[in-house]
């Protein structure tokens, strides 16, 4: 028997006895009711039989009572050490024994088991000492067991005084009914209005966890699409941007101000993000996954605290021509089949606890006249629920990093994938093919096409480029399997040759008969996109497309059937659109949705609306590929027009010269006049950039950016050339190691900063002999964020001093990766379980060191004879022993920062005499940090989270400078 099982038996049997004692007390005055039930039972019942009887209803009863807690505590409760579980569940049973259950007290509360519950809080003390989740065991056991006890009392017969013996011959048959209506009590807290919400949530949670995780593969048909777990398949990936501010929490994730980190501790370091990320970028991806590891209480390290977060989902372009949701209505699409389940109020209530996860998903699918709305609405809705947390995303020509900023967002860019994320991303696609109910290759030809892919990737420098984005990757694993030829080399080629697999290709090897060929799905998708596009929407309810489909087939003199059955073809076969929801119909990706609106531009020779509406976000995309499908005439006139509109419009002049500029990477024909136009305004407007600022943009254009940077980083700016370096970073393009290499004699502080930033997006080992190895760095120092870069550091000749900070995405088993390393001088690193200190010893320049989630730390010894440490940074999960290990060997730092359960007892750094700065960040416990230790402590600066509590702040030297974080 699990401990678990014996308890909530325990407590089962409790309520039992309660139950019978009550029953056989009903008719006994007040002042009678002391007796105990064996002496109730000795009382009223004269024989043995009888009374043996009465015990083996009482444990049956309580058996049925054990059998329905004990999943429900199992469900919540089964990671809480056996010994709180046990003194939780005691004190509801000592707890239970001082209720009055008389038929007076009963009928004053109305049986109502809210009542009985609200009595007991009021009447007896809780134990004190429980940890906060044996507290939440203590109150749900409370409740549901004051539930339990109401039904049984209510369940069991009446009886007359001198009746009870032949009542209770015939209540073993009543009370066999007795498990299907404890069955359907709610399994929930009775602190809800209606009783239900506890249970609901966990209806929600299981549905949102279940109907999220997926991850669809484009470039497979949505019959042949691999059931592959989104929470499985998820990668992490960068962002730039992030708060401004610098805190010793920003330094405790190896990030300082213009660097890159990954999104999860960019967005968990803040309580409002609005993540900004290019088409295919991962948006959709990663606020799925952020609801699915909600759902589950499964976040760890950043994230940690967001367990309990009760994630709602809102897809904005479900709103792009209606009233935004209110909060009762935020389940409607994400959970529709729940809504009628939903207590009143639910939403409200989430809101308001402070647990609620709001996901805000695409502000540029809403039409850019309506967006001021979204502000007003995001506005709204964190005026109303300020403790609420919110993430929200764009893309970036929709929103600027400061578009919520009033609001109280911070912001994030996501960037483009590395060639580290890139492979990670390819073995995952190619695991989750081997799932597919077909492919164009057998199973057992997947891990060589895998390579073979990769192989191209390293080989091709255009091909490395397109796999920049989660989604053109996809396109291309997809392409790779059933392609012996080389494979696309520019975005239209690919778009191009994933609609011709999908569409045609895909049924004609398979031999499946269709309804439509290939050019007439191509025809009826193309008309679909356009009026998505023109109406500034990405999805329509499913009967207005039927209608579309009615009015195009009459143009289609081939094509037979109904419009139904031509638009339900096309759901199932095309692997382009989908029925998301019920009764909504979307492209796959709003990419095929661009790419399709702008054949449909070209063939319908729509220029002037292109024109007319280029200046607007949601059409670049459109534009751009219009280029990439029109004629020669179509491309000059739209070009020209572009052109002229950004000289007559100032306000605009960037953004539709940026735009004409990224045209030219689709154009295949131009007309020399205005080729020698678009080259004029790139490099008399757009470059060099300005600022980094400036470089996103200016990466639109694509590779071809190369042409037009400079040669030398001679004449500009520190900022401008710290930009050039970044644009020629971004392009990806091996041919952009050359140029980076004439770049890097140049000390400038930002230029040697951005030179170290794009070693990531190369091949490491030729970045660092073409570009690092003469490179004065940031006056010697570099920063190490891959794993992969450690073993090249002796090819940098000019190397004096090393950071290394291996993020949570690379933890390391052991220390022994710093064998050889010259010139550390700080250390961030994630390392679990036990950790041996030695290889630490031959550093003695080391300053800084940051250890996180270490369960134990040996050779601590090690720590006393690096003379120039004076900063020590731990997470642990194990403090107490953690910190009592450590800390005699740590008496000459400065500047410790402890960071989780670690603050929970301060009284083990009390012999630091020269610690000056300290820093406590708890952030993942409720229970408050006691500083009264602190008091005799020669601290300086004493660094805090706004969201701990702490007692004793008062009691500290007024000389100490409390700051806040």
């Amino acid at each position: 028997m699990t401990g678990l099982e014996a308890v909530a038996g325990k407590l089962g049997q409790a309520v039992a006895q309660h139950a019978a004692k009550s029953w056989l007390e009903r008719r006994r005055k007040a002042e009678q009711r002391t007796a105990s039930l064996a002496e109730l039972a000795a009382e009223e019942l004269s024989s043995t039989r009888q009374r043996d009887r009465l015990d083996h209803l009482v444990r049956g009863i309580g058996h049925q009572v054990g059998d329905q807690l004990e999943p429900l505590l199992a469900a919540k409760f089964d990671a809480l050490p056996p010994n709180e579980v046990t003194a939780a569940l005691d004190a509801v049973v000592d707890a239970l024994g001082s209720l009055d259950l008389s038929d007076e007290a009963l009928l004053a509360a109305d049986a109502d088991p809210e009542a009985l519950a609200r009595q007991v809080r009021a009447s007896v003390r809780r134990e004190a000492g429980l940890s906060d989740l044996a507290t939440r065991l203590y109150d749900v056991a409370l409740d549901q067991a004051c539930r339990y006890l109401v039904q049984v009392i209510r369940h069991l017969p009446a009886f007359q005084p001198r009746a009870l013996a032949e009542v209770l011959s015939r209540a073993s048959a009543q009370t066999a009914a007795l498990d299907e209506v404890l069955a359907r009590l709610p399994r929930t807290s009775l602190h809800a209005p209606r009783g239900t919400d506890d249970d609901f949530r966990d209806e929600y949670l299981r549905y949102l966890a279940s109907a999220l995780d997926r991850l669809e593969l484009l470039g497979l048909t949505m019959r042949d699409r691999p059931k592959l777990a989104l929470s499985v398949a998820y990668l992490s990936l960068s962002v730039t941007g992030g708060d401004t501010r610098t805190s010793p929490v920003d330094r405790w994730f190896g990030v300082d101000r213009g660097g890159s980190l990954r999104v999860e501790a960019a967005i968990g370091n803040a309580c409002r993000t609005l993540v900004r990320g290019e088409a295919g970028s991962g948006k959709t991806t990663l606020l799925d996954w952020l609801a699915i590891t909600a759902a589950r209480e499964a976040f760890t390290d950043q994230l940690k605290s967001w367990n309990g977060c009760v994630p709602l989902v809102v897809r904005l372009r479900r709103y792009a021509d209606s009233d935004l949701p209110r909060p009762e209505q935020f389940l409607d699409h994400a959970a529709s089949w729940l809504v009628g389940l939903m207590p009143d109020g639910w939403v409200h209530r989430v809101l308001r606890s402070g647990r609620a996860l709001v996901l805000v998903d695409g502000v540029d699918e809403v039409p850019a006249h309506r967006r001021r709305f979204v502000r007003e609405w995001l506005r709204e809705l964190v005026t109303a629920f300020p403790d609420a947390r919110v993430v929200v995303t764009s893309r970036p020509a929709a929103a600027d990093q400061r578009w919520l900023e009033h609001e109280g967002f911070g912001s994030v860019l996501l960037e483009q994938m590395t060639p580290g994320d890139v492979r990670v991303f390819l073995q995952r696609w190619h695991e989750a093919a081997r799932d597919a109910e077909s492919l164009p290759c057998a199973p057992e030809d997947l891990p060589e096409a895998e390579r073979g892919l990769l192989r191209q990737l390293d080989n091709r420098p255009h091909l490395r480029a397109l796999a920049a984005s989660p989604l053109l990757c996809a396109m291309l694993c997809a392409l790779n399997l059933g392609r012996t030829s080389d494979l696309p080399q520019s975005r239209m080629d690919l778009y191009r040759a994933a609609l011709t697999m999908l569409l045609d290709l895909r049924d004609a090897e398979r031999r499946i008969a269709g309804m439509l060929t290939g050019g007439e799905k191509t025809v009826l998708l193309r008309d679909l996109a356009w009026r998505l596009t023109e109406a500034g929407r990405s999805e329509f309810p499913l009967a207005r497309v039927t209608g579309f489909v009615a009015r195009k087939l009459k143009s289609m003199p081939n094509v037979s059937g109904s419009p139904e059955a031509i638009l339900a073809h096309l759901l199932e076969r095309s692997g382009v659109l989908r029925e998301p929801v019920p009764g909504r119909v979307d492209f796959v990706h709003r990419t095929f949705q661009e790419y399709l609106a702008a054949s449909e531009a070209t063939e319908e020779d729509r220029v002037e609306t292109l024109v007319r509406n280029a200046h607007l976000d949601t059409w670049r995309e459109t534009v751009v590929m219009a280029c990439g499908h029109g004629k020669r005439s179509q491309t000059k006139e739209l070009l020209t027009q572009v052109l002229d509109q950004a000289d007559s419009e100032p306000k605009r002049a960037r953004k539709l010269r940026l735009l004409a500029a990224a045209c030219l990477e689709t154009v295949t024909d131009v007309d020399p006049e205005v080729h020698e136009r678009v080259d004029r305004v790139i490099r008399e407007h757009l470059v060099p950039p300005r600022s980094i600022k400036e470089t996103r943009s200016l990466a639109s254009v694509g590779r071809r950016v190369l042409h037009y940077l400079p040669e030398t980083l001679d004449g500009l700016s520190e900022a401008a050339a710290a930009a050039t370096v970044r644009a020629v970073a971004l392009t990806g393009d091996a041919d952009a190691i050359p140029r980076l290499a004439r770049y890097a004699p140049d000390g400038r502080l930002a230029v040697q900063r951005q030179l170290e930033e794009a070693w990531e997006y190369f091949e490491p080992k030729r970045y660092a002999h073409e570009v690092l190895a003469d490179a004065p760095l940031r006056n010697g120092g570099i920063m190490i964020r891959k794993s992969s870069h450690i073993e090249y550091l002796s090819v940098l000749r000019r190397l004096e001093r090393v950071t290394i900070d291996l993020g949570m995405e690379e933890p390391q088993a052991d220390l022994a990766f710093l064998t050889g390393v010259d010139h550390l001088i700080e250390l961030f690193v994630h390392l679990r379980g036990e950790v041996d200190l030695r290889p630490l010893k031959a550093h003695r320049k080391l300053k800084t060191l940051v250890i996180n989630q270490a369960d134990v730390l040996r050779h601590c010894d090690v720590l006393e004879r690096l003379p120039n440490l004076t900063w020590l940074a731990l997470s642990s999960r194990v403090p107490a022993h953690l910190l009592a290990d450590i800390a005699p060997h740590i008496r000459h730092l400065t500047e410790l920062t402890l960071i989780g359960p670690s603050t929970g007892d301060l009284r083990m750094i009390t012999g630091l005499t020269a610690l000056r700065e300290l820093q406590l960040y708890q952030w993942s416990d409720d229970r408050p940090i006691d500083l009264r230790p602190l008091r005799d402590m020669p601290l300086r600066t004493l660094a805090l989270s706004d969201s701990d509590q702490h007692i004793g702040l008062d009691e500290l030297d007024p000389r100490v400078e409390v700051k806040y974080y």
